[in-house]
């Protein structure tokens, strides 16, 4: 049997899980969603890592940057099973967090300490790290928003709000090892 990518009827702005419809202002929807558009823009960092990006230096921002699309996707896995009633899926646990935390750190030793706000760009990488780190706040606030419905497990929003800053860590990495120098607004 062929994949099906449209019924071709449209579906009024619902999504049916389990034979139930959904609307797709759903905060659980929203969320799940939200979670997907940030697996792809992390998608979207790795690609341009493996290409571009010399993966010789203390981090392998490759492989970082793969176990957080691994990491996204328990945790969509967690947030569905809560949301539509499925009574097992895999769950983040905080090993996953204290990775990040790692990976920061190490991070940290290298990086210039920061002095003033520091403006996005300086290699296509270190953008696309910062636009995955902004949809990662959002998602956040979207995961604290659907946490007041449906309680989500504290490893989940733990992990989340760590999530931008390891993006944020590897976006500065990334000039660093690059020899870009970071740029800061002028006010």
């Amino acid at each position: 049997m062929r994949t099906k990518f449209f019924t071709g009827e449209g579906d009024r702005g619902e999504s049916e899980v389990r034979g139930k419809k959904i609307s797709k202002s759903n905060t659980l929807i929203d969320l799940l969603g939200g979670l997907d558009e940030l697996n792809s823009w992390v998608g979207f960092c790795r690609v341009e890592a493996e290409n571009n990006f010399s993966q010789k230096g203390l981090v392998n921002v490759s492989n970082v940057v793969g176990q957080i699309q691994e990491s996204l996707f328990v945790v969509q896995a967690e947030v569905a099973a809560l949301g539509f009633g499925y009574p097992k899926s895999p769950k983040i646990n905080e090993d996953k967090t204290r990775y990040l935390e790692t990976i920061i750190k190490e991070i940290d030793s290298v990086v210039p300490k920061i002095e003033k706000f520091i403006i996005v760009g300086g290699s296509e990488l270190s953008a696309r790290l910062d636009v995955a780190r902004a949809i990662a706040r959002r998602t956040e606030r979207q995961a604290k928003k659907y946490s007041e419905e449906k309680q989500l497990r504290e490893p989940v929003l733990k992990f989340l709000n760590r999530l931008s800053s390891i993006l944020f860590a590897l976006a500065r990495y990334v000039n660093h090892e690059l020899g870009i120098k970071e740029e800061n607004p002028s006010y």
